[in-house]
């Protein structure tokens, strides 16, 4: 099976990332109280197992999100520890031509490819519990998933459910016959996508992918050097981007990509890497998703070395503001990775840079951006556990009060 690339062209609002999140984890603890209220005994539906969406509207993007919804007996034959793995297809053209469906969450996508993907686990089942009432499992959000092609389309929902100390192996949605699988069922839905399928966008999608790959370069040279992990980056993006292919697709794609690498780099080193003309080209032929997708790739490749480098972080500002992107989300995007960034800094500049302060402001604008972040990591810090990530927000707190006695 061949999956073509290319992405859809919607604006991923962070909150969309967010909302997700928020709702696999609503769909999880449901799931593991639905079990407990089986074993109990305290509900009466001890059927077979059936599946059902409910439909419901995202208030602040009007977005369709369909909860993937499950109850009935679990088909366990002794007690086991179980998992289940939602997955989605396009069945449009007949089930003999059945395509995967790509998700525009990273969140929502399988380990090694940007197939629809969503997964968790209920623990450890007794032989004949049940989920007695209607638990929700998942989402999935027309707005966040791309099909082959645009139109009316007839999507597949696949729950599979399975032994977690034997589990199955998923890629591009289709399933091994190697682990103890313990449940197949599907479930359909048709909707009609205005954005273009990636078989429709895949001439354009991967020559923005290449271009990205230059930009990547060009974030990475911005300090002078392309470093090791910096390069690990790139490669692994190309990586990921090839998995779901064909051996044959992935070989061409491969070759093209990592011509695109050495190129980029090797214009970069004799400084005829001109920055201005590769986001000139992605703003004309990209659609939102792949422009995003580059500041994405840049961003990892800045925090590769662990650390805030002004230069980089400059440029990829510029890059995004050239692209035209919405600059509130370019900077939840740059919060993102934050956390994973080393705050032990030997400069001022870079310790701007890593707060999202640009040399650009006036000392007015740094005060209210550090008054705002000051708050923002407050609440962040008494909302995370005892950890890496909560000893990372102090530093960034202790960074942000060392800033503010500089500006007042």
């Amino acid at each position: 099976m061949e999956l073509i690339g290319g992405i859809i062209g919607v604006v991923i609002f962070w909150v969309g990332v967010q909302f997700v999140l928020s709702l696999i984890g609503h769909g999880v603890r449901a799931g593991g109280r639905a079990v407990k209220k089986a074993v109990t005994g305290k509900e009466t539906y001890f059927g077979p197992p059936q599946l059902k969406f409910v439909d419901d509207k995202h208030e602040k993007t009007g977005w369709l999100i369909k909860k993937i919804m499950f109850r009935g007996r679990l088909p366990n034959t002794r007690d086991m520890n179980i998992s289940f793995a939602i997955s989605a297809f396009d069945v449009t053209d007949g089930e003999e031509k059945y395509r995967p469906v790509l998700s525009i969450v990273e969140a929502a996508q399988e380990e090694s490819t940007i197939c629809y993907y969503m997964s968790d686990d209920f623990g450890r089942v007794g032989e004949g519990s049940s989920l007695t009432d209607w638990i929700q499992l998942g989402v999935i959000i027309p707005e966040l998933i791309q099909p082959p092609y645009s139109g009316d389309r007839e999507i597949h929902i696949v729950v599979r459910m399975f032994n977690t100390n034997d589990p199955i192996t998923i890629v591009a949605g289709g399933s091994s016959d190697d682990g103890e699988l313990i449940l197949l069922e599907t479930l359909p839905f048709t909707h009609h996508f205005t954005d273009k399928g990636y078989e429709e966008a895949s001439k354009d999608r991967e020559e923005s992918q290449s271009i990205s790959l230059k930009i990547g370069v060009a974030v990475a040279m911005a300090d002078g050097s392309l470093d090791d992990p910096e390069g690990e980056v790139l490669k692994s993006w190309i990586i990921k981007e090839v998995a779901s292919f064909s051996d044959s697709k992935q070989k061409r794609l491969k070759t093209m990509f990592n011509k695109s690498l050495k190129e980029g780099f090797d214009q970069a080193k004799k400084g005829s890497l001109v920055l201005s003309d590769l986001v000139e080209r992605l703003a004309e032929i990209g659609d939102k998703k792949s422009k995003y997708d580059a500041i994405e790739l840049c961003l990892d490749v800045m925090a590769a070395d662990g650390v805030a480098d002004p230069e980089e972080m400059s440029v990829i500002r510029n890059v995004a503001k050239s692209l035209g992107l919405d600059m509130d989300e370019i900077e939840k995007m740059r919060e993102k990775v934050t956390l994973n960034l080393s705050t032990e800094l030997t400069s001022e500049e870079g310790m701007e840079s890593l707060v999202g302060i640009e040399s650009s402001w006036t000392d007015e604008q740094k005060r209210k951006h550090l008054r705002t972040e000051f708050q923002k990591w407050s609440n962040r810090l008494n909302s995370l556990p005892e950890g890496e990530e909560r000893q990372s927000a102090q530093n960034m707190l202790d960074n942000i009060a060392t800033l503010r006695k500089k500006y007042g």
